[in-house]
């Protein structure tokens, strides 16, 4: 009897472990192409240039990404997620002179994360910060939900049309 449940868990293990694989494969793959979004509607977004990089120097060193001229900042409305404040942006960076977007999540108090997407919009790396802690780089699996709703509401952000200048 014991050597019939041995070989009925040969089956599923390998099944379940199919399983698993799939479900985080579909959750890295990119959003689009958030990048190329931003940039042919670069005109449309309403920047904040600043003199010097808005990235915290940590966030800078841990995502090699404060290497050519000053980030322009855009801001989505603060909003309310799970009963908490948040507070998100989208840096316009380069890193080897390539356009670059990092994508900040801030709970004030709390934590904050930073997704710095590839080129085609998928996530490379994520640094994070614990009030009180100093930053580091997290497993992007980690990061994933959080990434994965900014995301969507960064796209609706982009396809929405602008509003009239001088409005």
């Amino acid at each position: 009897m014991r050597h019939a449940n041995t070989r009925g868990l040969r089956f599923v293990v390998p099944f379940f472990l199919l399983l698993v694989f799939s479900v985080q494969l579909a959750q890295s793959q990119p959003a689009g192409n958030f990048l190329k979004d931003v940039m042919d509607h670069k005109g449309d977004i309403q920047w904040i240039t600043y003199k010097t990089p808005t990235l915290p120097d940590d966030v800078c060193t841990l995502l090699s990404a404060c290497t050519g001229a000053a980030a322009k900042v855009a801001a989505l409305p603060p909003a309310t997620i799970h009963g908490r404040k948040v507070g998100r942006a989208l840096f316009l960076t380069e890193v080897k002179k390539q356009q670059t977007i990092i994508l900040e999540h801030q709970v004030p108090g709390s934590e904050v994360y930073f997704f710095q997407l590839g080129p085609d919009g998928s996530l490379q790396k994520t640094a994070y910060l614990e009030t009180g802690k100093t930053f580091l780089v997290i497993a992007n699996s980690l990061a994933q939900p959080i990434f994965q709703a900014d995301m969507k509401d960064w796209q609706a952000w982009v396809a929405k049309p602008a509003p009239a200048k001088g409005n």
